[in-house]
């Protein structure tokens, strides 16, 4: 099954950003699903070769969940937003779970928090660039606050390995955080 064809997209969402801080970001692999704003969807090559394995790639109010499923069955859920309860994300400390969802066995994620010293419509304007230089990305802006979005790009997908990066800037704190996720199959 070949990846299904290329789509982007930029939305303007219809409600106030909401997140407080990137201080306030928490990390889970346990998170139901969050009913997202907008949404990407990329059929992968199953692990099998007969059942129809997704990736969704979902912003949830100013934060993002990465969704993957087989045959419509949710696998695996990967949440990072301002929900309170879950574990701090480990600032420029690579986390590596393993596991089995979907014929993956393992999920690495790392996230780097930046304080933008110069123009901060300047570096949201580069973080658009970069994220919309990947064939499937997806980037919601949120009203009320120039420079308040969430990005999230497919950057690797092959038979072994999955890997995809998000943006979350809060123009109020003059912050941008980065993640890098990658799901491999056993090696």
């Amino acid at each position: 099954m070949a990846l299904t064809p290329p789509m982007t997209q930029q939305v303007s969402a219809d409600v106030a950003f909401t997140d407080t801080s990137a201080q306030a970001l928490s990390f889970s692999l346990d998170q139901r699903r969050i009913t997202p704003l907008a949404s990407e969807f990329i059929d992968l090559p199953s692990s099998d070769g007969q059942g129809r394995t997704r990736l969704e790639l979902h912003v949830i109010g100013s934060s993002h969940q990465v969704i993957l499923s087989d045959n419509n069955t949710d696998s695996f859920i990967e949440t990072f937003a301002c929900l309170g309860e879950d574990e701090s994300p480990g600032w420029d400390t690579t986390r590596t779970t393993t596991g089995t969802w979907s014929g993956f066995t393992r999920h690495q994620f790392r996230c780097e928090l930046t304080d933008v010293p110069g123009s901060f419509s300047d570096a949201a304007a580069e973080v658009v660039r970069r994220s919309s230089a990947h064939d499937r990305h997806l980037v919601v802006d949120f009203p009320g606050e120039p420079g308040a979005f969430t990005a999230l790009a497919l950057t690797n997908s092959t038979p072994e390995q999955v890997s995809w990066q998000s943006w979350h800037c809060y123009p109020q704190h003059r912050q941008i955080v980065h993640s890098h996720s990658e799901l491999r199959r056993r090696s």
